[in-house]
Parts: C-alpha cells; structure tokens; sequence
C-alpha cells in the first residue's frame, strides 16, 4: 500500500523568535500597546467583528473586520485598512478601527507576516532534490518558520494584499477604499498612496518619513553591511537567537527605504490627513508631517492631537485623533 501523502510529506518545523531590533524613533513595541483582542463586550454599540485570514506571497496572515451590526452584504460601504506600526500587532490598534466601525466605516486590522497571529516566513535548512522533468513529486524537508522580521517592503505587501481581500468583502465598495497606519506604517501609507490608484484617502498617525535631505541617488551596502549580506547569500546563513544577524536585515532595508520621496508621488485625487501629537520629539514632526504636507497636490492637513490617552478610549488623545481620522474618511471616501 502506498503511504498517505500527509506522511510523504511531513516536514520537521524548527521554531525560532528572533530579537527585535530597538530603533528609537520607530520602537514602540508591545511594552507600550497591548495585545489583547477586543472582546464582544467591549466593542461599542453597534459594531460586530470577526476574525479572518488572508494571503500573503503565500504565507497566511490575521486580520479582524470591524462593521456596524446593520451592514448589509449588499451595501456599499467605505473601507479602510489600519496598519500596525514597528513592532506592534493589531491588538494596539483594534481600539481605532472598533471607532471607524461605530461611525459607519469597514475597519480591518492586521498582523504583518511573521507577528502576532499571522504565519511566519519558510525557509527550508537542508539542501532539497528536486526533478524539474517530474510534474509533481514528494519530498520530505525540514524547514525553519521565522518570525518578527522588520522589513519594510514585506508589510507594505501585507498591507495591499489586505486592502485586496477588504474589497472583496460583502457590503464594500471596493471603489472607495482607504489606508491608516501609525508610525513606520504612517510612512507605508504615504508609499502604498503614491503607487496604488485604489487608495482615496489616508491617514498617517505620527508617521515616521524618512528621506528628506537625502539624495535620491543609487546606494550599496558598505562595511559591516556588505559582509553580512555577502555571507547571507553565499551560505544562506540565518539570524540568529540573539538578533545581531536579524538587525544587520532589518538595517539593509531601512538604508534603502525613504517614504518621504514618494511624497510628491501621491495623485491629486488622494486626500492624505497626518496626524501629530504635541509631544512627540523622536519622529520629528516638522521633518516628516508638516513638510510632507506641504508637498502634497490633493487634500491634505496636518492636526496635532494631545499625546496622553492615545490608547486609552475615553482618553483626550485617543477620542481626538480617532474622530479625526474618521471625519477624513467620510468626507473623502464618502459615508455608507
């Protein structure tokens, strides 16, 4: 008898939880935001959410879909995808797409690819046969799942392969459709505006936006950087337990990432609110924000929100940049 295809192809699963990096602008990791999902009962009145997945470049990622309880699967309502910022998952934002709900809007939250609820990045740690003569074959290998990888470009992916799956949700309108993300993510935001004609509208919450100043030249690792991608992709070494490795990663794309470039990108048909708070001194808002918003063609403002209950609902912070956000999305993608 021929063996069950479940036992052809069982792969040994190493685990590893690689350290996150500690980049003082951007860190605001799940020391500060909790990760608690919203429970039913503390949703506000009138918002349901369920709990979905979507795809990734074929890793399977978590999302949570937030709605007014009334929404019919014929409707055509505005929709909006938040974004995490570095290090978070969608627990420290639920609380902002549960608001975006209660006044009408579809709200999804998701974990990038390798954080919170989402799968992690396969990479197979043998040498693996394989007969390209052969149509199908079987094979068993042993992989390792990485995870808590900080690579720009990969949650820019999520995120637009996100916005995919939102469109396709009963009762969207997949025409009017729109982004939020809050630090790094801010700076997602404005990239994923100026290169997708889907977004209408977004809102960078006290993004993080580098590139202004820097020349828009071609670059190439150098020193400490160049060894370690030399050593990567000639023995297809990982990151280690400890991090370093995973840091020199994260530090190679973060040299070649500059949101602020795409500023001018952004079409005239996209509004773009950035929102700030009155204390914030490491992402720099005059640097980012404030000049990124001059720059703009199409709708834009810049509002400063007071920094204390920022996550706290019922908190100044929290209630005046939520609404905020929220009156930027209706007035530009329109109410239900």
């Amino acid at each position: 008898m021929k063996p069950a295809l479940a036992e052809v192809l069982v792969a040994t699963v190493l685990i590893g939880n690689f350290s996150m990096p500690a980049f003082s602008q951007t860190n605001r990791a799940t020391t500060r935001h909790t990760r608690a999902s919203s429970s039913t009962a503390d949703l506000p009145q009138g918002v349901a959410a369920k709990d979905v997945h979507f795809y990734s470049e074929g890793i399977q990622c978590y999302g949570r879909i937030y709605t007014t309880k009334s929404l019919s699967a014929e409707g055509k309502a505005p929709a909006v995808v938040l974004a995490p910022g570095w290090g978070e998952t969608a627990g420290s934002i639920e609380r902002y797409a549960a608001r975006f709900a209660s006044r009408g809007l579809v709200a999804m939250v998701i974990d990038y690819r390798g954080w919170g609820k989402s799968g992690g990045f396969l990479q197979t740690v043998d040498p693996v046969k394989i007969d390209d003569r052969l149509r199908f074959s079987q094979m068993t290998a042993r992989v390792r799942i990485r995870r808590k990888r900080l690579i720009p470009q990969h949650q820019i992916l999520d995120i637009r392969n996100a916005l995919y799956y939102l469109q396709g949700e009963p009762g969207v309108d997949r025409n009017r459709v729109g982004l939020w993300g809050r630090g790094m993510a801010g700076g997602h935001v404005i990239v994923i505006a100026a290169t997708d004609a889907r977004i209408k509208a977004a809102v960078a919450h006290a993004p993080v936006l580098e590139g202004k100043g820097t020349p828009k030249t071609a670059s190439a690792p150098t020193g400490v950087l160049l060894q370690a991608e030399q050593k990567r992709v000639r023995t297809g070494e990982l990151a280690s337990s400890e991090g370093a490795a995973a840091t020199l990663e994260t530090r190679v794309a973060l040299a070649e990432y500059h949101p602020f470039w795409y500023v001018e990108q952004i079409p005239q048909t996209t509004a773009v609110l950035f929102v700030i708070t009155d204390r914030e001194s490491t992402v720099g808002n005059e640097s980012n924000a404030t000049n990124a918003s001059k720059l703009m063609k199409g709708p834009t403002r810049v509002v400063s929100m007071p920094a204390m209950g920022m996550q706290i609902v019922g908190g100044a912070g929290f209630e005046a940049a939520a609404n905020a956000a929220a009156d930027w999305f209706l007035k530009y993608l329109g109410s239900s």
